[in-house]
């Protein structure tokens, strides 16, 4: 790297800079100052050390960034090593190629390398990401750079669409309801007993997914329900399965294992579908899911 180039930690005067950088360099998945404040600076696993900015020191500019999140071994809700991950990174078109980028990745890998991370994944921070992963076509220079740092592919995300309008349920649908609840199974929209249930369901089956689901609630039952869902399946008063959505955003949703093949996730999909037409939304996005 360059001898006029530092790398140090984020500064509360960076974020001008570092938002240009991230529009200029992730110019398929733009962020404005609002989405950075709300999905970062203020997430509690933020942590100054792990948003590392590239600083031109002649000029006082950052000419290159990468936001690292990790789950911390005193916060982690699971036994399992914690995971890192790299939300987001780019450098300044007129400094690439000169080491920048590898020297912000080292840096962060260093960091990481003591803190016992089990493993760092390029763009999957579940809480708060832009995208589950690198789009291949929108930034071949980053996935050549990134298979040059040592990185590897793991799975290929994939987006699913579905129209909303005039949706009905499938023919299958109610019957396949009622067999459910002639067996003791009822999915029905979520309600304020369900929150402590629900999060110690996900906690159990889900855990990643916890918190996603916590922000749903806090709208639908506290601040402001109109662009989001939350349905449940249940038998005899114990959960087993939910699915939320919010704007035109399915997901996600799951079903205790035991229960699955039995026909609970398609009427949990068909009651989200059918509350999200009922809000005036068109279109349902599933992002994301592998193969």
């Amino acid at each position: 790297m360059p001898a006029d180039i530092v790398v140090r930690p984020y500064a509360a005067g960076d974020e001008a800079e570092i938002l240009a950088l991230w529009n200029e360099s992730l110019w398929a998945d733009p962020i404005d100052r609002f989405t950075w404040r709300t999905r970062y600076l203020l997430d509690a696993s933020f942590d100054a050390g792990e948003c590392l900015v590239a600083v031109d020191i002649g000029a006082n500019t950052v000419v290159g960034f990468v936001l690292g999140m990790s789950n911390k071994p005193s916060t982690s809700r699971t036994s399992q090593p914690p995971d890192a991950w790299v939300v987001g990174f780019g450098v300044d078109e007129r400094f690439r190629r000169r080491g920048i980028g590898r020297a912000l990745f080292d840096r962060l890998q260093d960091r990481w390398s003591n803190s016992a991370i089990s493993r760092i994944v390029v763009g999957p921070y579940i809480p708060s990401y832009v995208n589950p992963g690198v789009d291949e076509r929108a930034y071949p220079d980053a996935v050549t750079f990134l298979l040059a740092w040592g990185a590897e592919t793991l799975s290929r995300p994939l987006s699913m669409k579905a129209s909303l309008t005039g949706y009905r349920p499938a023919d299958v649908i109610v019957p396949l309801a009622g067999r459910l609840q002639s067996a003791g199974i009822r999915v029905r929209p979520a309600e304020p007993r369900d929150i402590v249930p629900l999060l110690q369901f996900l906690e159990r089956h889900f855990p990643h997914w916890r918190l996603d689901a916590a922000a749903v609630l806090m709208d639908l039952m506290g601040t402001d329900p109109r662009f989001v869902t939350m349905h449940v399946a249940e038998e005899h008063g114990t959960l087993v399965g939910y699915a939320q959505s919010r704007h035109e955003r399915f997901g996600p949703f799951g079903v205790n294992e035991a229960y699955r093949r039995r026909g609970v996730g398609a009427v949990l999909l068909s009651a989200t579908m059918l509350a999200m037409r009922s809000q005036g939304f068109h279109s349902a996005w599933f992002l994301w899911t592998s193969d």
